[in-house]
């Protein structure tokens, strides 16, 4: 098994097959208006050939209203690079930045996990951990959702992936099991910018990322050698754009600053003088493609609405940059989904 001392996740598993009728409360963000909303921790294990012969776990929390039913929406909600599952469900004003709550509200269960090396989940090593090797174990965590491990089993499932996790969610639906695709954060035309510009992919330079062995945050922990994190500082220039967030945020930014895996980083710009890998397979199942106006990750030069790496992207949120959840157009965000989704007849 991966070591995963130092993460302090402590003993979280919670046996669903006999808790769903009485589940605790949500844990994050919880108020008073939010008692209709019941969450319970799981612990999925998955084997990830990828990444070592020890079994993985991949933890979650899975929240829902009311009677969990097999004809139920499950959305399984995949958090970007520097993040963990508490971007979907911020520590902040939960009725504005939460998708949790406000997916829940809309008749979904969702299954909030920590990706493969974030979070509470396992942490292999960083440098062979890639976006295909997380799309493996998103793909087996579905597989247990559909047969029943947790709930009733489900006939309808939605990968919701923000930046890294939209790459990891359309390379897991390629695998299977999935009814559509929401992917935040990342341009459908990643290749479609100016011939003379750096392009999405130069984030290490632009972003100042840094090995989290010398964060002290995850400096005591043996697997930091293989993960970055973000530099002090600059996580609003990375992924906020000015006049789009709440004063508070980059103080929330902060308090939920987690890694990313070096492969996955690789897998965006892989480095010079590497062999071409085979181009992932691609989703044929429904994919809407979302993006900040003000995402310059996706859209170096700031502007999403003329940047042509957008031209075919689904919704550009006006007052955002790149991690719209935290952003001033969230509500936005979250309001297009449901729409989307229910156009295609899910939920």
């Amino acid at each position: 098994m991966a070591d995963n001392s130092g993460i302090g996740w402590g003993v979280r598993v919670l046996a669903l097959g006999t808790a769903l009728g009485a589940l605790a409360a949500c844990t994050s963000g919880q108020d008073p208006r939010s008692s209709e909303m019941q969450c319970v921790d799981h612990d999925f294990t998955v084997d990830v050939p990828a990444v070592g012969a020890d079994p993985q776990r991949v933890t979650a929390q899975i929240c829902q209203a009311g009677e969990w039913e097999s004809n139920t929406p499950v959305q399984v909600l995949l958090h970007g690079g520097a993040y963990d599952h508490r971007y979907w469900d911020l520590p902040f004003h939960p009725d504005t930045y939460s998708y949790v709550r406000q997916a829940v509200r809309a008749g979904y269960v969702t299954v909030n996990i920590d990706r493969l090396g974030y979070g509470r989940s396992s942490r292999p090593d960083g440098k062979v951990l890639d976006f295909d090797a997380g799309a493996d174990a998103v793909h087996k965590v579905v597989g247990q959702i559909r047969a029943g491990a947790v709930g009733p089993g489900a006939r309808t499932v939605v990968l919701n992936g923000h930046s890294m996790g939209g790459i990891v969610a359309v390379r897991a639906a390629a695998l299977g099991d999935v009814d559509a695709v929401i992917v935040s954060g990342i341009p459908p035309e990643p290749d479609a910018g100016q011939p003379d510009d750096d392009g999405p992919d130069d984030d290490r330079s632009r972003y100042q990322f840094v090995s989290a062995a010398k964060d002290p945050r995850f400096a005591d922990n043996p697997w930091s050698a293989g993960y970055l994190t973000t530099g002090p500082g600059t996580r609003m220039e990375a992924f906020h754009y000015p006049g789009t967030y709440d004063p508070a945020i980059p103080a929330v930014e902060e308090q939920i600053a987690d890694t990313l895996a070096i492969g996955e980083l690789r897998s965006v710009r892989p480095d010079p003088g590497a062999t071409d890998a085979p181009a992932p397979a691609e989703s044929e199942v429904p994919t809407a493609y979302v993006l900040g106006r003000h995402d310059t990750i996706a859209c170096p030069a700031g502007d999403c609405t003329i940047d042509p790496r957008a031209a075919t992207a689904d919704r550009i949120i006006e007052s955002s940059g790149h991690s719209i959840n935290a952003s001033s157009g969230a509500a936005d965000f979250y309001r297009w989904t449901f729409d989307w989704l229910r156009g295609r007849g899910i939920g």
